[in-house]
């Protein structure tokens, strides 16, 4: 038997993870009794791992490790393969199999942070590609390449869901396994021009702005703190970029937290604070005590749980003539005043170093 000639046209048909399917060509016009063996060397350690035989110009290789250079040489043979021909060799690298365990270990307003497991022996040489897509309309942004399992994906859109696959690639990139998703939402950003809109004695109306592109989706959170003795009372949502809280006591301060969240509320951006006083209740049983020639003693009551901290203005007029005395108890001598004289004495309970001031009580009194 003289020996067949190579193949030619020796090519990867398919490449997976732990398997090839290769293919070649034949001219001799005695090719019809060839058989085929193939040579397997593992092309990274030079271990020749074993011969596979066909009696097909074609033949899947399995049993294969994951991302690892393989050499395959085919050799045509007759006369029962004792007769072989000279082989022909194709380099392949087997595909990286999918990372496992990707997350999202650190999310912020316009980076996110991953992290992934390979298991493959040969993952030492692998890089990876981060395909980044804008899953709100589609768009595909851009990709990322990190030779470490872990990586930071910045300039991004706050409170915009993205989609991030990682594909695992060796061979210079050019062999690249299938990939694996995660769907993060950024978080929002914070919002901003945060104030009380309208100031109550037991209601606060709060307002704010936010400038994200993504807002249109966005629900807000208020935490409402007790900042007097700390105590966390209760959270009030908003789909709007306003919110009136009720229920307050008089004269009290209180911290308002605003946290714009996107995702049902899953993610939630930084809180901003602000801290307000609600007004005083009025006064209640003003009277004058006393009343002189030149003296009125004023006395009053207050009800509020926060009145230890009152202070007390008190407006005095006799026709276009004004003037304030303050006060830090229930009660007040205003002197100074003309005999047989008419005068409105209103009083006035503040807060906040008088800087919060509850509706006014009035009592006409002559001297």
């Amino acid at each position: 038997f003289t020996e067949p000639s190579p193949v030619h046209d020796l090519k990867a048909e398919y490449v997976g993870v732990t398997s090839v399917k290769l293919k070649w060509s034949v001219s001799d016009a005695a090719s019809t009794s060839y058989t085929y063996r193939i040579e397997v060397v593992n092309a990274t350690n030079g271990a020749s791992l074993w011969n596979r035989t066909s009696s097909l110009t074609e033949v899947e290789i399995a049993e294969l490790n994951p991302g690892t250079l393989y050499n395959f040489t085919v050799f045509a043979a007759v006369n029962d393969s004792q007769t072989e021909g000279e082989g022909v060799s194709i380099p392949v690298y087997t595909k990286p199999s999918p990372v496992h365990d990707l997350k999202a270990e650190y999310v912020g307003v316009t980076s996110v942070n991953l992290k992934w497991s390979v298991s493959d022996a040969a993952s030492t040489s692998y890089t990876y590609r981060i395909e980044v897509v804008n899953a709100t309309n589609g768009a595909s942004l851009w990709n990322r390449t990190s030779s470490l399992t872990e990586v930071e994906i910045a300039e991004l859109n706050p409170g915009t869901l993205y989609n991030f696959t990682v594909f695992a690639a060796v061979n210079d990139s050019q062999t690249e396994g299938e990939g694996v998703s995660i769907l993060v939402y950024t978080k929002p950003s914070p919002v901003h021009d945060l104030k009380a809109e309208y100031v109550g004695v037991t209601s606060v109306k709060l307002k704010w702005s936010v400038s994200d592109a993504a807002s249109t989706s966005y629900t807000y959170r208020i935490e409402v703190v007790n900042a007097t003795n700390g105590a966390s009372l209760w959270n009030r949502t908003s789909s709007l970029t306003e919110v009136e809280i009720a229920e307050l006591n008089p004269g009290t301060l209180y911290n308002f937290t605003v946290f714009a969240a996107v995702n049902d509320s899953q993610t939630e951006g930084e809180g901003v604070s602000i801290l307000v006083y609600t007004k005083p209740s009025p006064v209640h049983d003003l009277k004058a005590e006393y009343v002189g020639v030149t003296s009125v003693k004023l006395k009053w009551s207050v009800s509020d749980a926060a009145s230890t901290s009152y202070m007390y203005r008190i407006e005095v007029v006799n026709g276009t003539s004004l003037w304030n005395r303050t006060s830090s108890l229930t009660e007040v001598e205003i002197a100074e005043l003309i005999p047989g004289t008419l005068y409105n004495f209103t009083v006035f309970a503040a807060v906040n170093d008088s800087r919060m001031e509850g509706e006014g009580v009035s009592i006409p009194v002559y001297t």
